[in-house]
């Protein structure tokens, strides 16, 4: 009788022991699902930023300083990026800053371990930014790649960018490529909340499935 109590209890001390392992591996498959799906909310955030509001005019000053505004929210303030394209710009942007401020958005200098800041980058350099320019940041979504790893993550993904300006002899979007780059560095979460905190500007190889 003794014996088979022994077997009734360690049989269910087994059977919870697996519940319990299977209910934590369930918690931490669903939390790292989460953190990935933030991950992918901040790179369309930064996409949503990169695009032109208004293609057939182009975006007003205001409405540039405020997309300005949008990318470098998703950027800790200690953030750093590194372009390495082949520019006469290429070199390091550090720390974020604002728009409207001089002193933290100054235009980029001679020196290519202090070219500016961040907002330095997105003010005078990228792009997507520039009021001349009307266009529209896409991304593959095969070229994309999340890594976490607690409060820190690898992050990976391609920005497609492509002419939207109206082609005067057809009134459609001319569509056309205007140039291609890939950001790779690392996000932090920072108050619950992910922020780019590392990212290498370059030129992608072509995109193969």
């Amino acid at each position: 009788m003794n014996l088979l109590k022994s077997t009734h209890i360690y049989v269910a001390i087994t059977v919870a022991s697996f519940f319990w392992l299977g209910s934590a591996k369930s918690t931490a498959a669903q939390d790292d699902n989460t953190q990935i799906s933030e991950l992918y909310k901040l790179q369309a955030s930064y996409h949503r930023a990169a695009t032109v509001q208004d293609p057939a005019n182009g975006d007003a000053p205001d409405t540039i300083t405020a997309r300005i505004r949008d990318v470098l929210s998703l950027f800790t303030t200690d953030a750093v990026l590194y372009l390495h394209v082949g520019s006469a710009v290429d070199g390091y942007y550090l720390s974020n800053g604002d728009p409207d401020d001089a002193s933290t958005c100054p235009t980029p200098s001679a020196d290519p371990n202090n070219r500016g800041t961040v907002c330095t980058f997105y003010k005078y350099v990228s792009g997507p930014f520039q009021a001349a320019n009307k266009f529209v940041a896409l991304t593959p979504s095969y070229k994309e790649s999340f890594d976490v790893h607690g409060n820190m993550a690898a992050v990976y993904f391609e920005c497609h960018y492509f002419n939207v300006a109206i082609d005067p002899a057809t009134g459609k979007p001319l569509w056309t490529s205007a140039s291609h780059a890939s950001f790779t560095g690392s996000a932090r979460k920072v108050d619950g909340r992910w922020l780019f905190s590392y990212a290498i500007g370059a030129v992608p190889p072509v995109p193969i499935p």
